[in-house]
């Protein structure tokens, strides 16, 4: 294990990950260079954040605290830059690419709003199913998981499209011209095609599943009650492999080293897993409670 400590970035580091890990127990941030798996910062987040995108290119990372409905930007050295009120009860959070704007899902009002953060004002707003949940926008797309509506809202330019999945849909991943939405309480995967509006295939999981991500041509979708991941072959959609973690495995994200890191909720940690051999090669303690719901890794510009 690596005690957690606040350590300075290596010098030398030329396009090293970072990972950013929120603790929703512990209202803290930790931030973590993934080649070496040093711990550059821990800051306090107060407000119960469980949402985190990293936008590394800009140099920040945003967090959405749950329970004072509150929109955080911090640069990559956990020092905070900027928190923005935002309106409903904000959960879900992506970080568009091409603009570096926020993508903020409201649970209250159905809506899925967007959000400067530097200034905190909104830029648009798009009406959704039920309950929504986790966003992702990649190509052009938009795609929000409604969990209480066991739907999903797909957003393309000024269209938008309701698409059944199965229950409770809570994770979402884009890959391509798919998206992967985990349904927590149908023990599953929905892969819908983008382009053609539908549900292609169903892949089964562990129990409430919660997220996925990719690496090394395979698909990892972390299982909450199972303590476990479900590895699929990304083409054939076929399920390759079981990995067992620590215990409520929920955030899942790969770093361009070639890395998955798994945020374990009840045991405190984030474990790191090679994609090829699958196993467990590191275990990292954490602040109480990491979530890291979202893209929460990316590679830090030179």
């Amino acid at each position: 294990m690596i005690r957690l400590a606040a350590l300075l970035l290596m010098a030398g580091a030329a396009r090293a990950d970072v990972a950013a890990i929120t603790s929703q127990n512990a209202g803290m941030l930790t931030l973590v260079q993934t080649e070496n798996l040093e711990i550059v910062a821990s800051t306090p987040l107060p407000g119960k954040p469980a949402a985190v995108a990293l936008d590394a290119a800009r140099g920040r990372v945003m967090a959405v605290a749950v329970e004072t409905a509150r929109l955080h930007v911090f640069d990559l050295a956990g020092n905070p830059l900027s928190d923005w009120p935002v309106a409903g009860a904000p959960f879900g959070l992506a970080i568009r690419p091409d603009t570096g704007t926020a993508l903020v899902t409201d649970q209250a009002g159905a809506l899925l709003r967007e959000i400067d953060p530097a200034t905190g004002r909104q830029l648009a707003q798009w009406p959704t199913g039920a309950l929504p949940s986790g966003v992702a926008e990649g190509g052009g797309w938009i795609v929000v998981a409604n969990r209480d509506g066991d739907t999903v809202t797909v957003i393309r330019g000024d269209a938008a499209q309701e698409i059944a999945v199965g229950h409770h849909p809570f994770g979402v991943t884009l890959l391509g011209a798919r998206a992967f939405v985990t349904d927590v309480l149908s023990d599953q995967v929905s892969v819908i095609d983008l382009a053609g509006g539908r549900v292609i295939a169903n892949i089964p999981t562990g129990e409430r599943p919660y997220a996925t991500a990719f690496a090394a041509g395979r698909g990892f979708v972390t299982n909450q009650y199972d303590a476990s991941l479900t590895v699929f072959d990304e083409e054939s959609l076929k399920v390759v492999a079981r990995i067992e973690t620590d215990d409520y495995p929920e955030g899942i994200a790969a770093s361009s080293e070639g890395q998955i890191l798994v945020a374990n909720w009840f045991s405190d940690t984030v474990q790191v897993i090679d994609p090829v051999s699958m196993q467990v090669v590191e275990t990292l303690d954490m602040p109480e409670g990491p979530r890291a719901f979202g893209a929460f890794t990316g590679a830090k510009a030179p």
